[in-house]
Protein backbone atom coordinates (compact mmCIF):
# COMPACT_ATOMS: atom_id res chain seq x y z
CA UNK A 1 0.00 0.00 0.00
CA UNK A 2 1.11 3.26 -0.58
CA UNK A 3 2.40 5.40 2.58
CA UNK A 4 1.90 8.72 3.38
CA UNK A 5 5.26 9.71 1.75
CA UNK A 6 4.47 8.43 -1.13
CA UNK A 7 1.67 10.24 -2.17
CA UNK A 8 2.33 12.92 -4.77
CA UNK A 9 0.15 15.17 -7.43
CA UNK A 10 -0.44 11.79 -9.46
CA UNK A 11 -2.31 9.80 -6.83
CA UNK A 12 -5.71 9.11 -7.02
CA UNK A 13 -7.97 8.70 -4.35
CA UNK A 14 -10.76 6.33 -4.42
CA UNK A 15 -13.10 5.26 -1.28
CA UNK A 16 -16.43 4.27 0.18
CA UNK A 17 -19.51 6.86 1.29
CA UNK A 18 -21.69 5.75 3.80
CA UNK A 19 -23.10 5.60 7.14
CA UNK A 20 -21.78 4.21 9.55
CA UNK A 21 -18.54 3.10 8.04
CA UNK A 22 -17.19 1.10 11.56
CA UNK A 23 -17.56 -2.19 10.29
CA UNK A 24 -16.36 -1.07 6.47
CA UNK A 25 -13.60 -3.76 5.72
CA UNK A 26 -13.56 -2.21 1.52
CA UNK A 27 -10.23 -0.41 2.62
CA UNK A 28 -8.51 -3.64 3.13
CA UNK A 29 -10.02 -4.98 -0.54
CA UNK A 30 -9.12 -1.70 -2.61
CA UNK A 31 -5.92 -1.12 -1.31
CA UNK A 32 -4.27 -4.45 -1.48
CA UNK A 33 -5.43 -4.59 -4.98
CA UNK A 34 -4.22 -0.95 -5.78
CA UNK A 35 -0.71 -2.18 -3.89
CA UNK A 36 -0.63 -5.47 -5.61
CA UNK A 37 -1.06 -3.75 -9.30
CA UNK A 38 1.50 -1.29 -8.12
CA UNK A 39 -1.61 1.69 -8.96
CA UNK A 40 -0.61 4.99 -7.71
CA UNK A 41 -4.15 4.89 -5.50
CA UNK A 42 -5.16 5.23 -2.42
CA UNK A 43 -8.75 4.24 -0.80
CA UNK A 44 -10.41 5.99 2.24
CA UNK A 45 -13.27 6.06 4.12
CA UNK A 46 -16.16 8.86 3.99
CA UNK A 47 -18.27 8.13 6.44
CA UNK A 48 -21.06 11.12 5.59
CA UNK A 49 -24.58 10.75 7.09
CA UNK A 50 -26.09 13.76 4.75
CA UNK A 51 -23.70 13.68 1.51
CA UNK A 52 -24.60 16.28 -1.49
CA UNK A 53 -23.60 15.90 -4.86
CA UNK A 54 -21.35 19.22 -4.63
CA UNK A 55 -19.18 17.63 -1.48
CA UNK A 56 -18.02 15.00 -4.05
CA UNK A 57 -16.35 17.44 -5.79
CA UNK A 58 -15.39 20.31 -3.42
CA UNK A 59 -15.19 19.49 0.42
CA UNK A 60 -11.87 17.34 0.00
CA UNK A 61 -9.84 20.41 -0.83
CA UNK A 62 -7.03 18.98 -2.58
CA UNK A 63 -7.54 15.42 -2.61
CA UNK A 64 -9.26 14.95 -6.13
CA UNK A 65 -11.68 11.56 -5.95
CA UNK A 66 -12.17 9.62 -8.87
CA UNK A 67 -14.57 6.91 -7.47
CA UNK A 68 -16.71 5.41 -4.43
CA UNK A 69 -17.92 2.56 -3.43
CA UNK A 70 -21.34 3.74 -2.19
CA UNK A 71 -23.39 1.48 0.55
CA UNK A 72 -25.96 1.82 3.19
CA UNK A 73 -27.99 4.25 3.61
CA UNK A 74 -26.89 6.02 0.16
CA UNK A 75 -27.46 3.69 -3.00
CA UNK A 76 -30.35 5.28 -3.98
CA UNK A 77 -29.05 8.90 -3.41
CA UNK A 78 -26.10 7.58 -5.69
CA UNK A 79 -28.49 7.05 -8.58
CA UNK A 80 -30.25 10.19 -7.77
CA UNK A 81 -27.65 12.68 -8.27
CA UNK A 82 -25.43 10.24 -10.93
CA UNK A 83 -26.10 11.60 -14.71
CA UNK A 84 -25.39 8.56 -16.65
CA UNK A 85 -25.76 4.97 -15.14
CA UNK A 86 -25.37 1.53 -16.05
CA UNK A 87 -28.47 -0.98 -16.81
CA UNK A 88 -28.99 -1.95 -13.40
CA UNK A 89 -29.01 1.48 -11.88
CA UNK A 90 -31.42 2.69 -14.68
CA UNK A 91 -33.75 0.21 -13.66
CA UNK A 92 -33.82 -0.26 -10.20
CA UNK A 93 -33.10 3.29 -9.40
CA UNK A 94 -29.81 2.47 -7.05
CA UNK A 95 -25.87 2.47 -7.36
CA UNK A 96 -23.30 1.24 -5.76
CA UNK A 97 -20.27 2.48 -7.49
CA UNK A 98 -19.94 6.08 -8.96
CA UNK A 99 -16.94 7.07 -10.95
CA UNK A 100 -16.16 10.96 -10.75
CA UNK A 101 -14.67 13.03 -13.70
CA UNK A 102 -13.64 16.23 -11.42
CA UNK A 103 -12.34 18.15 -14.15
CA UNK A 104 -16.01 18.47 -15.71
CA UNK A 105 -18.23 17.33 -12.54
CA UNK A 106 -19.46 14.41 -14.52
CA UNK A 107 -20.55 11.42 -12.99
CA UNK A 108 -21.16 7.76 -13.90
CA UNK A 109 -23.19 5.23 -11.27
CA UNK A 110 -23.13 1.83 -11.75
CA UNK A 111 -24.86 -1.59 -9.32
CA UNK A 112 -22.47 -4.33 -8.96
CA UNK A 113 -24.31 -5.60 -5.85
CA UNK A 114 -26.16 -7.86 -7.94
CA UNK A 115 -24.06 -9.64 -10.08
CA UNK A 116 -21.40 -10.25 -6.90
CA UNK A 117 -24.66 -11.78 -4.89
CA UNK A 118 -25.58 -13.94 -8.01
CA UNK A 119 -22.36 -15.24 -8.49
CA UNK A 120 -21.66 -15.92 -4.76
CA UNK A 121 -25.64 -17.70 -4.95
CA UNK A 122 -23.78 -19.77 -7.88
CA UNK A 123 -20.45 -20.40 -6.20
CA UNK A 124 -22.38 -22.52 -3.89
CA UNK A 125 -25.45 -24.01 -5.50
CA UNK A 126 -24.56 -24.73 -9.44
CA UNK A 127 -27.99 -25.77 -10.12
CA UNK A 128 -29.25 -22.36 -8.56
CA UNK A 129 -31.00 -21.61 -11.90
CA UNK A 130 -32.28 -24.60 -12.54
CA UNK A 131 -34.40 -25.00 -8.78
CA UNK A 132 -37.78 -24.99 -9.06
CA UNK A 133 -38.79 -23.21 -5.68
CA UNK A 134 -38.57 -19.14 -4.76
CA UNK A 135 -36.39 -16.88 -3.37
CA UNK A 136 -37.28 -14.72 -0.50
CA UNK A 137 -34.94 -11.00 -0.56
CA UNK A 138 -35.17 -9.60 3.14
CA UNK A 139 -35.54 -5.66 2.95
CA UNK A 140 -36.76 -3.24 0.53
CA UNK A 141 -33.31 -0.76 0.11
CA UNK A 142 -30.22 -0.10 -2.89
CA UNK A 143 -29.51 -4.04 -1.70
CA UNK A 144 -32.51 -5.60 -2.72
CA UNK A 145 -33.07 -3.68 -5.65
CA UNK A 146 -30.21 -4.69 -7.02
CA UNK A 147 -29.99 -8.18 -5.86
CA UNK A 148 -33.23 -8.27 -7.07
CA UNK A 149 -32.85 -7.42 -10.72
CA UNK A 150 -29.70 -9.59 -11.36
CA UNK A 151 -31.81 -12.85 -10.20
CA UNK A 152 -34.10 -11.51 -13.02
CA UNK A 153 -31.70 -10.91 -14.98
CA UNK A 154 -29.85 -14.30 -14.83
CA UNK A 155 -32.73 -15.98 -15.84
CA UNK A 156 -33.98 -17.27 -12.79
CA UNK A 157 -37.05 -18.49 -13.56
CA UNK A 158 -39.54 -18.64 -10.45
CA UNK A 159 -40.68 -15.64 -8.30
CA UNK A 160 -38.58 -13.29 -6.32
CA UNK A 161 -40.68 -12.38 -3.42
CA UNK A 162 -40.20 -9.28 -1.58
CA UNK A 163 -40.67 -8.83 1.91
CA UNK A 164 -40.27 -5.85 4.19
CA UNK A 165 -41.77 -3.66 6.69
CA UNK A 166 -41.27 -0.66 4.60
CA UNK A 167 -44.91 -1.75 1.95
CA UNK A 168 -44.41 0.81 -0.52
CA UNK A 169 -41.16 0.73 -1.12
CA UNK A 170 -41.12 -3.58 -1.19
CA UNK A 171 -44.22 -2.75 -3.29
CA UNK A 172 -42.49 -0.40 -5.94
CA UNK A 173 -39.35 -3.03 -6.79
CA UNK A 174 -42.43 -5.64 -6.93
CA UNK A 175 -44.27 -3.75 -9.84
CA UNK A 176 -40.46 -2.93 -11.66
CA UNK A 177 -39.17 -6.27 -11.44
CA UNK A 178 -42.84 -7.02 -12.76
CA UNK A 179 -42.59 -4.49 -15.83
CA UNK A 180 -39.00 -6.49 -16.49
CA UNK A 181 -41.01 -10.00 -16.79
CA UNK A 182 -44.51 -9.93 -16.38
CA UNK A 183 -45.15 -12.09 -13.25
CA UNK A 184 -41.78 -12.43 -11.55
CA UNK A 185 -42.30 -10.45 -8.25
CA UNK A 186 -44.94 -10.48 -5.33
CA UNK A 187 -44.61 -8.49 -2.18
CA UNK A 188 -44.95 -10.00 1.10
CA UNK A 189 -44.81 -8.85 4.45
CA UNK A 190 -41.71 -9.76 7.07
CA UNK A 191 -43.07 -13.90 6.97
CA UNK A 192 -44.46 -15.04 10.32
CA UNK A 193 -46.18 -18.48 9.07
CA UNK A 194 -43.52 -21.09 9.31
CA UNK A 195 -45.23 -23.37 6.53
CA UNK A 196 -44.88 -20.47 4.22
CA UNK A 197 -41.15 -21.00 4.22
CA UNK A 198 -41.78 -24.33 2.49
CA UNK A 199 -41.85 -22.46 -0.96
CA UNK A 200 -37.98 -21.02 -1.15
CA UNK A 201 -34.81 -22.70 -1.53
CA UNK A 202 -33.05 -19.42 -1.34
CA UNK A 203 -33.59 -16.86 1.69
CA UNK A 204 -31.62 -12.95 1.21
CA UNK A 205 -31.45 -10.57 3.88
CA UNK A 206 -30.36 -7.30 2.83
CA UNK A 207 -31.66 -5.64 5.54
CA UNK A 208 -28.28 -4.05 8.25
CA UNK A 209 -30.16 -6.18 10.86
CA UNK A 210 -27.35 -8.44 12.72
CA UNK A 211 -24.72 -5.26 11.61
CA UNK A 212 -22.32 -4.04 13.83
CA UNK A 213 -23.70 -1.40 15.70
CA UNK A 214 -27.29 -2.36 14.62
CA UNK A 215 -30.08 -4.09 16.16
CA UNK A 216 -29.45 -7.66 16.47
CA UNK A 217 -32.78 -9.07 16.79
CA UNK A 218 -34.41 -11.82 14.47
CA UNK A 219 -36.20 -10.69 11.63
CA UNK A 220 -37.56 -14.30 10.97
CA UNK A 221 -39.17 -16.56 13.37
CA UNK A 222 -36.59 -19.02 14.74
CA UNK A 223 -37.98 -22.05 13.09
CA UNK A 224 -38.69 -20.27 9.65
CA UNK A 225 -34.99 -21.38 8.06
CA UNK A 226 -34.39 -24.89 8.00
CA UNK A 227 -31.78 -27.68 6.43
CA UNK A 228 -33.62 -27.18 3.34
CA UNK A 229 -32.70 -23.64 2.55
CA UNK A 230 -29.93 -22.00 1.60
CA UNK A 231 -29.55 -18.64 3.74
CA UNK A 232 -27.50 -15.37 2.35
CA UNK A 233 -27.30 -12.97 4.64
CA UNK A 234 -25.49 -10.08 2.93
CA UNK A 235 -23.74 -8.56 6.40
CA UNK A 236 -20.62 -9.33 6.97
CA UNK A 237 -19.61 -7.86 10.21
CA UNK A 238 -19.64 -9.81 12.07
CA UNK A 239 -19.84 -12.87 10.11
CA UNK A 240 -22.65 -15.19 12.06
CA UNK A 241 -25.15 -12.49 12.84
CA UNK A 242 -28.03 -13.52 14.71
CA UNK A 243 -30.01 -14.49 11.54
CA UNK A 244 -26.85 -16.54 10.57
CA UNK A 245 -26.16 -18.25 13.86
CA UNK A 246 -30.26 -19.24 13.73
CA UNK A 247 -29.85 -20.87 10.46
CA UNK A 248 -26.75 -22.83 11.28
CA UNK A 249 -28.88 -24.27 13.62
CA UNK A 250 -31.18 -25.25 12.27
CA UNK A 251 -29.00 -27.13 9.18
CA UNK A 252 -29.29 -24.73 6.54
CA UNK A 253 -26.45 -24.06 4.94
CA UNK A 254 -24.66 -20.62 4.47
CA UNK A 255 -23.17 -18.01 2.16
CA UNK A 256 -21.27 -15.95 4.05
CA UNK A 257 -21.54 -12.47 3.74
CA UNK A 258 -18.24 -11.42 2.63
CA UNK A 259 -18.99 -13.23 -0.68
CA UNK A 260 -21.32 -10.97 -1.86
CA UNK A 261 -18.29 -8.00 -1.03
CA UNK A 262 -15.49 -9.78 -2.72
CA UNK A 263 -16.98 -10.22 -5.74
CA UNK A 264 -19.19 -7.14 -5.97
CA UNK A 265 -15.81 -5.16 -5.48
CA UNK A 266 -13.52 -6.80 -7.99
CA UNK A 267 -16.21 -5.63 -10.39
CA UNK A 268 -15.77 -2.45 -8.75
CA UNK A 269 -12.06 -2.64 -8.70
CA UNK A 270 -12.19 -3.17 -12.63
CA UNK A 271 -14.20 0.28 -12.66
CA UNK A 272 -12.05 2.13 -11.14
CA UNK A 273 -8.72 0.79 -12.44
CA UNK A 274 -9.22 -0.85 -16.00
CA UNK A 275 -7.65 -4.36 -14.22
CA UNK A 276 -9.71 -7.69 -13.65
CA UNK A 277 -8.42 -9.11 -10.90
CA UNK A 278 -7.00 -12.73 -11.45
CA UNK A 279 -8.54 -15.57 -9.57
CA UNK A 280 -5.20 -15.83 -7.47
CA UNK A 281 -6.40 -12.07 -6.20
CA UNK A 282 -9.62 -13.16 -5.73
CA UNK A 283 -8.68 -16.02 -3.59
CA UNK A 284 -6.07 -13.74 -1.77
CA UNK A 285 -8.26 -11.19 -0.75
CA UNK A 286 -11.18 -14.17 0.34
CA UNK A 287 -8.57 -15.44 2.60
CA UNK A 288 -7.52 -11.63 3.76
CA UNK A 289 -11.54 -11.30 4.81
CA UNK A 290 -11.74 -14.39 6.36
CA UNK A 291 -8.83 -14.04 8.42
CA UNK A 292 -10.22 -10.01 9.47
CA UNK A 293 -13.38 -11.78 10.66
CA UNK A 294 -12.18 -14.53 12.15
Amino acid sequence: MISLNQINRDTKFYGILGFPLSHTLSPLIHNTLFAEYKQNSVYLVFEKEHPDKYTLFKERGLIKIYGLSVTIPHKEWAFQISDDCDETGRIMEASNTLILNSEEGFIQSFNTDGMGAVRAILETKKNFLNNPKDVLVLGSGGSARGISYALLKSGFPNKIVIAARNEEKGKQIVSTLNQVRQFSSEYSPIPKNIEESKRFSVIINTTPLGMKGQSQSLILPEEYINKNHILFDIVYNPIKTPLVQNAIKNGAKVIPGYEMLLYQAMEQFRLFSGITPSSRHVNQIRKLLQTKLA
